[in-house]
């Protein structure tokens, strides 16, 4: 069985030790960098009256994000993260499901990576945060665990505990060097068929810039996300992006001759904004196509 790996480091122990999380086979990473910046506490309650309680934690702190099959349930997964985490000293102190988390409030309340590398369906996912359990200076680690409709996501928020801060200033420099996908291009410019998906133009060559760059690099895999201003229905701007992501999937294969089993094609509706919904420019902005890389 493929594995891939995430290394929580139990600091209490002299020599520390590594805990290799097992992940659905056929996961793939999505996101994965040290954070500087996010706030260095974990949530350890549900969300009451919009806020969410939280504990603090170590700041030396690290995202990861996988996207895997959508043969997987949020049940599942989360329950082989669960006995795993036992299994390695972690004890889980907080568990929760959509409205016992608080619901709306709660998924805005905690730190996502954005989307489409992340993805949270309000009304299924899951949050677990666990503690190292036989240690004085304890580390954290959280999963938000959720689906799309063909992939579920998993997050895993680290929270390390004496972590030198060299190791994660040489991490940083290592990916500033040697940069790795995901990356993403907005293919700007793209003019589809109104209230359509077909593509009228492309005046901006964006769909031949994108087949250039996976013809120069053949390991590379696109995710193709559309996306749509507020105009509309929910359903039905969640299948136009759809569709226009496929129509771009489609010039791919037919037009440049890019392997299909390299593409994916969703669609984001306007949930994921670029800009305001209450001009004609910003709606314009927010109607595109955008691709993400990985390996």
């Amino acid at each position: 069985m493929k594995r891939l790996v995430a290394a929580l480091l139990v600091s209490a122990a002299p020599a520390q030790a590594e805990f290799v999380l097992q992940l659905p086979p056929g996961a793939v990473e999505t996101y994965g960098k040290p954070e500087t910046t996010l706030p260095a506490e974990v949530p350890v309650g549900p969300a009451i009256d919009g806020t969410v309680k939280k504990t603090p934690a170590p700041d030396t702190i690290r995202r990861t994000v996988w996207r895997s099959g959508a043969e997987q349930s949020v049940r599942n997964v989360t329950r082989k993260i669960a006995k795993q985490l036992e299994r390695h000293g972690y004890r889980v102190i907080f568990d929760c499901v959509v409205s016992s988390c608080g619901g709306f409030d709660f998924r805005f309340g905690i730190d996502v990576v954005p989307e489409p590398m992340m993805r949270v369906d309000l009304r299924d996912y899951r949050f677990i945060t666990a503690v190292q359990a036989m240690s004085e200076n304890p580390g954290y680690a959280t999963f938000l665990i959720s689906r799309s409709p063909d992939a579920v996501f998993i997050q895993l928020t680290e929270y390390r505990a004496g972590a030198a801060a060299s190791e994660l200033e040489e991490s940083t420099e290592a990916e500033s060097a040697a940069p790795e996908p995901p990356f993403k291009l907005v293919l700007d410019g793209l003019e589809f068929t109104s209230g359509g998906a077909d593509i009228e133009a492309d005046p901006n060559g964006s769909v031949a810039q994108l087949a250039q760059m996976l013809a120069a690099d053949e390991g590379l895999t696109v995710l193709l996300v559309g996306h749509s201003d507020m105009s509309g229905s929910f359903g039905a701007n969640m299948s136009i992006s759809k569709a226009r992501a496929m129509a771009v999937r489609a010039t791919l294969i037919n037009d440049h001759g890019i392997d299909g089993s390299r593409l994916t094609a969703h669609g984001a509706g306007f949930l994921v904004p670029r800009a305001g919904n209450d001009t004609a420019a910003g709606r314009e902005k927010n109607r595109r196509v955008e691709a993400v890389f990985s390996r």
